[in-house]
């Protein structure tokens, strides 16, 4: 085998190392940064469309309850004005560790208060247990409407990508690493080395682009077990945001390797010319 073939061949495998390691590195950080970020996630879970569905649904629920207690439907209503958590704190919770259902003896208490308020203000006699009843059942739906259920297999991928994000970013830094540095030593040229080097990064670039575009067009991890619907779809909405990263960040790599590529090119003709 020739010297030049033999070139040819590690430079091809080098060049595999570096997609490798590219990705490698590329994903842990996307998913660390976007996904496993409650800034990134609170955006989403927070936005003004989400929690204007998570009131609007508690109060067609109260409305039931309004009518089964004899108590206004604004009575249940007021936690709303009273910096009760919701869907941000619920998220914020989610990635501490807490308790996202947001259900509390407090929240509860706080139900119970508001009714027995109303109704002593009005002169209305009333049931210590029934009252309780109904404070339970308002916080449940509060729970329901506003708190995040069902969260544990999001909350596992979290903790994994935690423990395992140094271990992925540093192992596809190094592939990148050593994988220039070995391109270093086998092209004295640096022409040569430099037309390899533009070649591996457009294919990284090409792969991040066809990763995120690939996920978006198949809806990868579009269907998350939470609850209620509306944080499935606001969870939707984050992964689709991960993967248009990947997509943008591969255009990007593509684009300035292969502007690179073609600025190399044009120097070595005007060397023939």
């Amino acid at each position: 085998m020739s010297l030049r073939k033999a070139r040819k061949i590690i430079s091809l495998l080098l060049s595999v190392l570096i997609v490798t390691g590219g990705i490698l590195f590329s994903g842990a950080e996307i998913i660390k940064y976007t996904l496993c970020n409650k800034n990134y996630m609170s955006i989403t879970f927070s936005s003004k469309s989400v929690y204007n569905e998570c009131v609007d649904n508690f109060k067609n629920r109260i409305e039931v309850i309004s009518a089964k207690s004899s108590i206004p439907s604004r009575v249940f209503e007021a936690v709303l004005e009273n910096n009760i958590p919701s869907s941000n704190t619920a998220v914020l919770r989610l990635f501490a560790g807490d308790d996202s259902t947001l259900y509390s003896g407090n929240l509860v208490e706080v139900f119970e208060n508001l009714c027995i308020e109303y109704l002593k203000g009005n002169n209305i006699s009333y049931d210590k247990n029934i009252i309780h009843s109904t404070a339970v059942y308002a916080a449940e739906v509060f729970s329901d409407c506003f708190g995040i259920k069902n969260a544990g297999s999001a909350i596992a991928f979290a903790d994994k990508v935690n423990r395992s994000y140094s271990k992925y970013a540093s192992v596809g830094m190094l592939f990148i690493i050593f994988s220039v540095a070995m391109m270093l030593i086998i092209f004295s040229q640096k022409s040569d080395l430099k037309r390899a080097l533009y070649s591996a990064f457009t294919a990284l670039g090409l792969s991040l682009a066809l990763i995120g575009i690939s996920g978006l067009i198949f809806n990868v991890g579009c269907s998350p077990m939470l609850s209620p619907q509306l944080y499935a779809n606001a969870l939707s909405v984050s992964v689709k945001g991960a993967f248009a990263l990947s997509a943008v960040l591969g255009v990007i790599i593509t684009a300035l390797s292969f502007f690179g590529s073609f600025k190399q090119y044009k120097l070595s003709q005007k060397k023939y010319e």
